[in-house]
Formats: structure tokens, C-alpha cells, sequence
């Protein structure tokens, strides 16, 4: 799983950290050992403490209290729950969201003319929602919620919050947790990451499993990606994780999967929980199970070589040597004067745009194809299952695939016409587009889900992802691994390099005057390389860049 930003940082004023040691073992042989709910024996590491009300506090001085200690979410958040009233106490819900401020911008206490009534005035830059899914916002909101005071045994208390939580930056690294489940593409070839967020020490794996179970993607509902469990399957009473094996017990439900679908639920579970042993039970009893001979899905599929390099007349992977030829893909590549190259994983073919500017096909063995000679094209996509993605630059609406022969299947979206399409990349695992537009209302990074029928042939572009792009002009976008990707965008002074993870936060990684390309050799942003002014550079510290030596026209995006 690629992360973009680690979030170890266990600063905030007034957070007291205590370390809490034990994990309660699992054997790892004889009989299946039940014990309490997902996560009760995984070691907690850290619990955040914060202190209770204090006699005689103000109601502004409640409030700024009652925001420290959301901070701290174990046992349901009841620390937090000592500065309400007794019946707001047993109505607030607390996992309904949570609003990340503005990073250095300090929120504002203010009482109102009604005695009994203080407002909380700050500025958002993201919001987790139910389902822990995260947003950011493309630029910071301003918010005011409105928090109602009564005495209870003689002290201020909010008799009326709003639900969720409010979270500085430091307060939302040190109590929520990055939680990954994983879908199949419709293939099962490969699993594909679903970022969510949860408070941390809350049962956030058992958490992660009942998400897994309540199928709560609108990508699966949509046919983007599918799960192998059964419908209405749940989290059963037993269960435990500890380092290496996993315990999950279902309900009754998860019975009638059959062999090979219990084998693709442990796959699921396996990779959601980072546990490789998985061990289902219904009702405490050993779900049976026999081998299935499936092949395992691939969670992170990575290019299979170093940088490829194009000039006037070379193409192939950079070498201490050189650039090593790809087969007689090279001498193709080279011969049709082409200035964009997507290279399929098993290196055997390639998509590309020639000199006459269409999009070709070529593979190993056989002649070069033309499969799209619309004017005006941007780069095409190769996706795993060897279908063309194409595009007049100055027309999204026009996307379409084609396969090998040339074949056209027109695919259902709702990219606009009055958009220009920059660039558009198929991630590794064929189940997602990512697409960055110059439209009148600004640039727009687009990361779209892939519907296929019968053959993998796609057929519609559904429920995208809309992520925070930076104001400027769009220059390039690629993928970094499974759940990130990342972009070039110009601005008055130089052109910013900027990663954005799929379900989290953003990270400026710096500047490069003159970059127009940006392209990814593995799975985070360290394997990031971008061109500029026939230049290869690579990511040197934060925010910086450092030039390679290597000279070059343009780079290959490798499937």
C-alpha cells in the first residue's frame, strides 16, 4: 500500500502519551481459539489522555476543553463525554465526522447574546465522514458551529453540540488510523485498495473488517470492483488478531460461499488486516475449506523494469550502460518518431503516439497498427487487458477505447466536451481512470471508476473521485502506486509537483522550472521522475529535486 504521508507525528500541546505493553498470543496450531471482538489483543502502542472538566470552568473554558479531549477517542470517546450533560452524553455521535482545521490557523471561542450559547468559529481543510472515507478540500471553508450551555450539579455543561468532531492537523495524526480494504476487479486478478479512516484504538481493524462486510463503495455498487462475500454477511462474536494470523468469525451467511469464494474472502481479509493467515469461523466452528487452485490477486502490481527513456533515436530502459533495448519494440518506437509511449507490463507491446500524430498499437512479432488518427491527441493509455484509451486533447467527451486490431467501443462518461483532457493514465489495475482537465471553471484531477462487461471490454466511466487541484495550469498527472497519484501544474514563479493520496491528505513535494512530464518507476513518490527542459530528475529530501544526468525527449509510463 503506497502511503503519501506517513502521519507519525505525536505533537499537540497537552497530549500525555502512555505506553501500554502485552498482546495475549494466538496459537498457531490445534484448535481455533475464539476469543474477544477484532483487535481486543492487538498491542494499542498509545492512548491519548485527556483530563476531565475542571470545577468552576467557564463556559468558553468548557468548550476549549471539550475540543482537547475529542482527541481522545478510546472507550467511546468518554472523557470527551464528561463535559455534556447527561442527556446529550447518550444522543451525541461523535463517529459522525470529523473536520480537520487549517494547519497554523488558530480557531475562535465567542459567546453570543444569548447567555447559554458560545459559537466555535475555524477554518476546515478536510472532513472525514461516516464511513471514514476522507475528503479535502480544494481550498480551506470557514465553519461556526453553535454549542448551547446548562448547569448540571451546580457546573457548565453542553447541553447541544453538533455530531462529529473538530480536529486540529496534529489531533487527527495521533487519533485516527489509516485503514486499507481491498475489492477485487472484476478480473480477480488484482485487489484494489480503499483508503478509510478510523479513531485509533476504537476497534479500528475490527471497524475495518464490518466496513469490508458492509460493502459501503459506491464503486462496488456500481460493478467498478466486487467482494467475495456473500450478501449480508457480518462480523460475527468471536474473533482475534495477533502478529502474522488473523481469527475472523462471519455469520451464517458466509456459509454458503463456496470454495473458491472462501478462499478470495481470505484474500480480502488478509490484505485489509496485513495479517497472511486468515482462519473464518461461523459461530466459533473452523470454516471448512479445501485448496481452490486459484492464483492469488496481486494487491500492488509495480512496473517491471527502471526508467524508460526516449530521444530522437533511442527508446528503451536507462541502464549504467545506457539505454538497453526493448526487444524490437524500440526500434518501432524510435522509427515511427513517436513523443509519447505507455509500455504494457510484460513489456511485449505498446501504445503510442507517433510523429503523424495518431495512436498506434505494436506488439511483439507483429506489425504496428494504427488504432485512433483523430487530429489533435493526447497521449493514450494502455490498460492490463491490452485496450487502448484515446482522446482528442481539446475535446473530453471524445475519450474512447479501442482494442489492438482498432477496433472502437465508445465508453458512457461524464467528461465534458468544453474541457481539455491534459493527460489520462489507467492505473496498473485496469479498474481506474485518472484523468486531469483544463475546464473554464479551472483544472480539474478526476479519478474515475471502470466499468466492464464480458472480455474486460470497458464500457463506462462512473463515480469519480474529484481530488483538491491546485490552482495553475495542468501539465501531467501519473499514478504513484495503487492509491496515489500525482501532478505537474504551472504557476506565475515555476511548476509544482504535488501528490494527492486517494482518500487522504495532499503533499506538496516542491518545484521544477520548466517540468512537463512527470512519470512513476514503483509505488511511492520517491520512484517519481519528471522531465523538464529534456532533463530527468528525481525527488532528493523534502521538497526537493536533484538532476539525474540523464538527457532525454520524453519518458515511457510503464504498466
Amino acid at each position: 500500500m503506497t502511503k503519501i504521508s506517513r502521519l507519525m507525528t505525536f505533537a499537540g500541546a497537552g497530549l500525555v502519551m502512555v505506553a501500554l505493553a502485552g498482546c495475549v498470543g494466538v496459537p498457531l496450531s490445534g484448535e481455533v481459539a475464539s476469543g474477544p471482538l477484532i483487535d481486543a489483543q492487538i498491542d494499542p502502542k498509545y492512548e491519548i489522555v485527556a483530563e476531565g472538566p475542571v470545577a468552576g470552568s467557564t463556559q468558553e473554558q468548557i468548550l476549549t476543553d471539550f475540543m482537547n479531549a475529542v482527541r481522545a477517542p478510546s472507550r467511546e470517546y468518554s472523557v470527551a463525554k464528561e463535559f455534556l450533560t447527561r442527556a446529550m452524553g447518550e444522543s451525541w455521535e461523535p463517529a459522525a465526522s470529523a473536520t480537520i482545521r487549517e494547519r497554523d490557523k488558530l480557531p475562535a471561542i465567542s459567546p453570543t447574546l444569548d447567555d447559554d450559547t458560545v459559537t466555535y468559529s475555524f477554518s476546515a481543510q478536510a472532513v472525514v465522514d461516516q464511513r471514514g472515507v476522507y475528503t479535502e478540500l480544494r481550498t480551506p471553508a470557514s465553519q461556526t458551529l453553535t454549542f448551547e450551555f446548562e448547569r448540571q450539579d451546580g457546573e457548565w455543561r453542553i447541553a447541544s453540540a453538533p455530531p462529529g468532531v473538530v480536529l486540529s492537523s496534529n489531533g487527527f495524526e495521533v487519533s485516527f488510523e489509516e485503514q486499507v480494504l481491498y475489492y477485487f476487479d472484476p478480473s480477480f486478478s488484482y485487489l484494489i485498495p480503499d483508503l478509510r479512516w478510523f479513531p485509533a484504538r476504537q476497534s479500528s481493524q475490527s471497524r475495518a473488517v464490518q466496513a469490508l462486510l458492509l460493502a459501503d463503495s459506491p464503486w462496488l455498487q456500481q460493478g467498478v470492483v466486487l467482494t467475495a462475500f456473500p450478501a449480508a454477511t457480518t462480523l460475527g462474536n468471536a474473533g482475534s488478531v495477533t502478529s502474522g494470523r488473523a481469527v475472523v468469525d462471519l455469520s451464517t451467511e458466509a456459509l454458503s460461499a463456496n470454495a473458491v469464494a472462501r478462499e478470495r474472502m481470505r484474500q480480502q481479509l488478509s490484505a485489509t488486516l496485513h495479517t497472511p493467515i486468515v482462519v473464518l469461523t461461523v459461530d466459533g466452528r473452523e470454516l471448512e475449506t479445501s485448496s481452490s487452485g486459484q492464483t492469488a490477486a496481486v494487491i500492488e502490481p509495480t512496473p517491471s523494469g527502471p526508467l524508460v527513456v526516449g530521444t530522437a533515436s533511442e527508446f528503451g530502459f536507462n541502464t549504467n550502460d545506457g539505454l538497453s533495448k526493448i526487444s524490437e519494440l524500440s526500434t518501432v518506437v524510435t522509427a515511427a518518431g513517436a513523443s509519447a509511449v505507455a509500455l504494457s507490463s510484460d513489456r511485449l507491446s505498446v501504445a503510442y503516439l507517433a510523429g503523424d500524430g495518431a495512436a498506434y498499437f505494436a506488439s511483439l512479432g507483429a506489425s504496428p497498427r494504427i488504432v485512433d488518427d483523430r487530429p489533435g491527441l493526447t497521449a493514450p493509455s494502455l490498460d492490463p487487458f491490452r485496450f487502448i484509451w484515446s482522446a482528442e486533447r481539446s475535446n473530453a467527451a471524445s475519450l474512447s477505447t479501442f482494442e489492438v486490431d482498432g477496433t472502437e467501443h465508445a465508453i458512457q462518461s461524464s467528461l465534458p466536451a468544453d474541457s481539455e483532457i491534459v493527460s489520462l493514465d489507467v492505473s496498473r489495475d485496469g479498474a481506474r481512470l485518472l484523468v486531469y482537465l483544463s475546464s473554464p471553471s479551472g483544472p480539474q484531477l478526476l479519478v474515475y471508476g471502470i466499468v466492464r462487461q464480458q472480455g474486460n471490454v470497458p464500457i463506462q466511466l462512473v463515480e469519480p473521485i474529484v481530488l483538491p487541484a491546485r490552482f495553475g495550469v495542468p501539465i501531467d498527472a501519473a499514478w504513484v502506486g495503487s492509491s496515489a497519484v500525482a501532478t505537474l501544474s504551472a504557476t506565475d514563479e515555476s511548476v509544482v509537483a504535488t501528490a494527492f493520496s486517494l482518500g487522504g491528505p495532499s503533499q506538496n513535494l516542491g518545484t521544477v522550472d520548466g517540468a512537463r512530464q512527470l512519470v512513476s518507476t514503483g509505488t511511492n513518490t520517491d520512484s517519481l521522475r519528471l522531465l523538464a527542459e529534456g532533463e530527468v530528475w528525481r525527488p532528493q529530501g523534502s521538497q526537493e529535486w536533484a538532476r539525474t544526468g540523464l538527457d532525454a525527449s520524453y519518458l515511457a509510463v510503464q504498466q
